[in-house]
């Protein structure tokens, strides 16, 4: 590459590193209208004007022109001599796109036509109308640009032979050019400036505020003179620090990078498996460090790649400003998780699929503001994107309160092209039938437009985000509204997965699709499997789910000798994988489990390359390949539906009904004759390590995990209990505990399962067991998680102080909850801590004690599901009351879904905590208890992740 070359490319990054935010800056100039902020202005204008400086050296005449009406325009803006309006920043932002597309195609710039765009900025700039439409969502064309107050200087003459005008040039803004091009350019450069310099007319070279950089050839302007400008910008923002050291890698290299990795990873596992088949002791050390080795690499290369999603959501304001004009229809985008962080391959790739979606809710559902006049809604509709991570995975939704969708319309229409018969339309749920949108050229447009009607958009849309791994989903309410939610993985190169059997084969099922591990003992079979309308379903905790016999799924028969085999063995027991994948659960039976593995995905073949079922294939750590499953195909290929979760029977309706506080819990035992159970909502995941991956330091226990060392709790080390037995492997079941990430050692796992809230708070209570109940005729104890980190790392915990009512008293907190064991726990902890509490049995008493004033209370604390009033209603009522609206509410719940936090988004809830999650349920409480009596800084509104 020759050196011209090297300045081309640095000049394109650079340049587009100037424009990342423009549009975004344009609009927001936009909404400010004759109040414009002239640090913003200053901010855009510089980034233009240096474009321009470095274009102009560079010879690349035609971006030079247009940054120059460009930056003209901007100039005026910021001397208060223009006012911005719709009508000019719509000619600015299509000017920036012009720019854009001239930089990122800088080989044929030169060749390109810019007349237009510089012919409309410059009309601007001599405060003529420009005949462009404005957005119609802003009613009308707004005020014409004020023309400048004193003429205009002399006309240069460019190049192109056209003149335009150019406002005087500033020594700060030669100044800040100059020195940019200085420090990156060098003195040869400059030699070829100053040449470049001599063949202009005087005029032109007096006139340009800064053509050439002189500064390379002479001397800097003196202290005296550069303090001259900066005493004159006293109103600027501060100059920001300095920004952290980066540097450029090219994608190439970074992909590079990560096959290598990859295939170190590969090796790992060979080497790991070697070892354990030899039992080597001297290669343990060996392998051990090669084993941190790796992870530490992969870890650092993955996060060169990890790049924010905000990069993606800074085109929709302008998407959303332009369909707005073009539809006629009045829409305030919010975006929420920016920072969210995912690999680059996805960032890249999920561009197109949500700026589809966008369009989606603005054309189908946003209404006009005369119709949402009519159906008695604001007349400006809102459209929320956010993103944000949920267990492992990174979740965007894009939610509307629009028209929404109607299943009726859906089912009819889908019935009259044929994709459904209309017995099956009968027979589906509202739920299905919008889902429908799904399938390939099924549209709902009553006319074929430019933004939408098409009939190949969403099932695009899902077709491509399924080949980044993820999911999509839609649910919709008419009259208000629609909300889409897509899944992905927060990287494609290296997944997690655990590795099963089928028959003779191997394969691997992604761990962020995977729900829980059933295993049905023989005995139990004809109790837990039965079949419904053909189809074979698994009774769990008491509703039907479908499962799927991977063998017979993927036609992989066995081998004769094994069948052989299979007729003359005993019964064993299955194994059925729960996997999840949108609103699709269901089961799968395989023959055997194997390890958790870190795969690489590598390519199908062609010829099982069209295999729905399948996304992929690996190799594993003994050299055979194993085919990677694709959960969401599996369901297509089986016609499985969305799960809603219903009762299997009369009698297990009624145990739900009647158990109106259930909990999931692990159950797993310590010694075989002693069993526990712990809370699944603290858990943060639940791994398989060998005992030889276990240390002591200190008289502590740690385990090597992946890139680091975990801490480890032994139940015989901090509860009365046995110790467990020895083995060569243990699952651990991983949670977080005073910020860290704390194992707890179980030997042996039982099962998961819903149990009603009615523990023994008496028999077996001691630290870290609050309560006991009989589960499967045994006695099983309730391991609190955090007593026992607590017990065990007792320096890692330090109380705060805690937060003071207007009185000086410590904060007065009202517990809401039906439960009577959770209301103990709960209210017990919050005066253990040193808070005032009363409690209530329900969300009626809670509210007839706020309106009995005889308490000042500084925080609400509320179960949702509550007998009388639930925590919803409870909630709505404080929020809309004048008396109480100002108090903080913290939902203290399990229902932590989407809908869930919707709801309570939509009633006022402050925040959402899970139960037994002790730390941050004390930091949610230590915070906004803090909030309503001043004593820390306000608190934006967010919703807590279990």
């Amino acid at each position: 590459m020759s050196f011209e070359d090297d300045l081309l490319g640095e000049f394109v990054i650079e340049a587009n590193e100037h424009l990342a935010d423009v549009e975004n800056q344009f609009l927001a100039i936009e909404e400010m209208g004759a109040n414009v902020d002239v640090n913003l202005v200053n901010e855009v204008f510089r980034a233009i004007h240096s474009i321009k400086g470095a274009a102009g050296f560079l010879g690349m005449t035609k971006i030079n022109d247009l940054a120059h009406s460009l930056e003209n325009v901007l100039n005026m803006m910021r001397n208060h001599e223009l006012a911005p309006n719709s009508q000019i920043v719509d000619v600015m932002l299509k000017s920036a796109d012009k720019l854009q597309g001239l930089i990122n195609d800088i080989q044929n710039s030169n060749d390109a036509d810019v007349s237009d765009h510089v012919t409309k900025l410059d009309a601007i700039a001599a405060g003529q109308v420009v005949e462009t439409p404005a957005p119609a969502a802003t009613k009308s064309p707004g005020k014409k640009g004020a023309p400048a107050k004193k003429a205009a200087p002399a006309p240069k003459k460019p190049r192109g032979g056209k003149a335009k005008a150019a406002p005087e040039p500033s020594v700060e803004t030669e100044l800040d050019l100059d020195a940019q091009i200085e420090a990156a350019l060098g003195a040869a450069q400059a030699a070829r400036a100053a040449a470049a310099a001599a063949e202009l007319p005087n005029d032109a070279a007096a006139n340009d505020p800064a053509p050439t950089p002189r500064a390379a050839v002479e001397p800097l302007a003196s202290p005296a003179t550069a303090a001259a400008p900066a005493s004159a910008e006293g109103d600027k923002k501060p100059a920001s620090p300095v920004a952290e050291t980066n540097i450029r890698v090219s994608v190439g290299l970074l992909d590079k990078l990560m096959n290598l990795a990859g295939e170190l990873v590969l090796s790992r596992n060979q080497l790991m498996q070697a070892i354990s088949a030899a039992d080597n002791g001297g290669l343990e050390g060996i392998a051990a460090r090669l084993d941190q080795v790796t992870s530490e690499l992969q870890e650092s290369i993955m996060q060169t790649r990890m790049q924010q999603i905000g990069t993606v959501f800074g085109r929709f304001p302008r998407v959303v400003r332009d369909l707005g004009a073009k539809l006629n229809k009045e829409c305030e985008l919010t975006i929420e998780g920016k920072e969210v962080e995912v690999d680059k391959t996805i960032v890249e790739a999920i561009g197109d699929p949500l700026t589809h979606l966008i369009r989606n809710s603005m054309d189908h559902g946003i209404e006009t503001p005369e119709r949402r006049i009519a159906a008695g809604k604001s007349p400006q509709g809102t459209l929320h994107l956010r993103a944000f991570y949920q267990a492992g995975k990174v979740r965007l939704e894009i939610q509307d309160d629009g028209a929404g969708i109607d299943p009726r319309k859906l089912r009819e229409k889908a019935a009259a092209k044929g994709i459904i018969t209309p017995e099956q339309a009968e027979q589906m749920s509202d739920r299905d039938a919008v889902r429908l949108i799904f399938h390939p050229g099924f549209s709902m447009a009553a006319q074929v437009t430019d933004v939408s009607g098409r009939g190949v958009g969403m099932d695009v849309v899902r077709t491509n985000i399924a080949k980044l791994g993820g999911t999509v989903d839609v649910e919709s309410v008419v009259g208000k509204g629609t909300s889409v939610v897509v899944t992905l993985p927060l990287t494609l190169a290296i997944i997690p997965s655990l590795i099963v059997q089928s028959g003779s084969d191997r394969f691997a099922i992604p761990q962020v699709n995977i729900a829980e591990l059933v295993r049905i003992r023989p005995h139990e079979m004809n109790e837990r499997l039965g079949r419904v309308k053909d189809a074979e379903v698994l009774r769990l905790r008491g509703s039907l789910l479908p499962i799927v016999r991977l063998g017979s799924a993927l036609g992989t028969p066995l081998a004769e000798n094994e069948r052989a085999d299979e007729r003359h063995a005993e019964p064993a027991a299955t194994n059925i994988i729960v996997v999840e994948s949108g609103r699709q659960r269901f089961g799968i039976v395989v023959d055997g489990l194997h390890d958790s593995e870190e795969i690489v995905v590598k390519p199908l073949g062609r010829h099982i390359k069209g295999c729905i079922s399948l996304s992929g294939a690996t190799i594993l750590g003994d050299g055979h390949v194993a085919l990677i499953l694709d959960v969401a195909g599996l369901a297509v290929k089986q016609a499985i539906g969305s799960c809603d979760g219903k009762p299997e029977d009369k009698d297990d309706a009624t145990r739900v009904q009647q158990s109106e506080d259930l909990q999931s819990v692990l159950l797993f035992t310590n010694d075989p004759n002693e069993h526990f159970a712990v809370c699944m909502d603290v858990v943060s995941r639940i791994e398989r390590v060998r005992v030889d991956q276990i240390d002591s330091v200190g008289g502590k226990e740690l385990v090597q995990y992946r890139n680091s060392t975990m801490p480890l709790v032994r139940l015989e080390n901090t509860v009365t209990a046995k110790p467990g037995p020895a083995g060569n492997q243990v699952y651990v079941v991983v949670f977080e505990a005073a910020g860290k990430e704390v194992a707890l050692i179980a030997p042996e796992l039982e099962d998961i399962r819903d149990v009603p809230v009615d523990f023994d708070t008496v028999t077996f209570r001691e630290p870290g067991v609050p309560g006991s109940m009989v589960i499967n005729g045994r006695a099983t104890r309730l391991i609190d998680l955090h007593a026992l980190a607590e017990i065990a790392y007792p320096e890692w915990f330090q109380d705060q102080p805690v937060a003071a009512s207007d009185e000086g008293l410590p904060a007065l907190i009202l517990l809401a909850e039906d439960s009577g064991f959770f209301r103990k726990q709960v209210a017990g902890l919050f005066v253990e801590k040193g808070y005032r509490v009363v409690e209530a049995e329900d969300g009626l008493e809670a509210w007839q004690i706020l309106q009995s004033g005889e308490h000042v209370f500084d925080v609400i604390v509320t179960d949702i599901e509550m007998p009388n009033m639930n925590g919803f209603e409870l909630c709505r009522n404080i929020k809309q009351s004048a008396q109480f609206g100002h108090l903080p509410v913290i939902a203290l719940t399990s229902l932590g879904g989407a809908a869930d936090v919707q709801h309570g988004l939509e009633v006022g809830i402050d925040d959402y905590q899970i139960k037994m999650d002790r730390d941050r349920l004390m930091n949610a409480v230590h915070n906004f208890a803090g909030q309503k009596t001043g004593n820390n800084s306000p608190k934006v509104r967010q919703l807590a992740h279990a």
